[in-house]
């Protein structure tokens, strides 16, 4: 592995949507295209924002994923062939560099949604240091299979989502954007 370190830098949006995301940090999809949110993932967040526009248009008024703000709480790259990590570390996130950088990549956004761990603590991290009481932060589990599979286990009814059935990602999709609006 060469001593340099590699970066995926934010998609930029459509200024007038007032929504921005935060995941955690690019990882290999996302070298590979130079676009965040790319691959599994990214097909999850369109299915998530087909849900959160049916109930919320006026805050999620597109689908498209590339037509929002998103940002992660680093903007290294980690995958296990690179640097055998998928996730920042804390240090790495609560930089004054890095946290200057977070700050002016969701600044004058009315809400920015945290999707998964090391994004909440980047949030915290921000709003601590940069006092962004005018920001609505809503918090979401990652959008990976591994995290949507491993913690939501029932549907927005209650009912137990069986492993596997086709429409299994759906119904973790709507039991997480239910908890985001929830919030709201």
């Amino acid at each position: 592995m060469s001593d340099e370190i590699l970066k995926v830098k934010r998609n930029e949006g459509k200024r007038e949507i007032k929504t921005a995301f935060i995941f955690s940090c690019p990882g290999q999809e996302e070298l590979k295209s130079g676009k965040l949110v790319n691959g599994q993932t990214g097909k999850n967040l369109d299915m998530m924002l087909t849900i959160l526009h049916k109930k919320f248009p006026e805050i999620f008024p597109s689908t498209d994923r590339y037509d929002y703000r998103i940002t992660n709480s680093s903007e290294q790259v980690h995958y296990k062939a690179y640097d055998n990590r998928t996730e920042p570390k804390t240090a790495e996130i609560n930089t004054p560099e890095n946290l200057e950088r977070l700050k002016k990549d969701i600044e004058g956004y009315q809400y920015v949604i945290t999707f998964g761990r090391c994004a909440s603590l980047a949030a915290e991290y921000a709003v601590k240091a940069y006092n962004m009481n005018e920001t609505k932060f809503l918090y979401s589990r990652h959008l990976s299979f591994l995290s949507l599979n491993s913690t939501i286990k029932t549907d927005i009814d209650g009912n137990p989502i069986a492993k596997g059935s086709k429409d299994s990602t759906y119904k973790r999709l709507e039991a997480a954007a239910k908890k985001i609006t929830d919030q709201l």
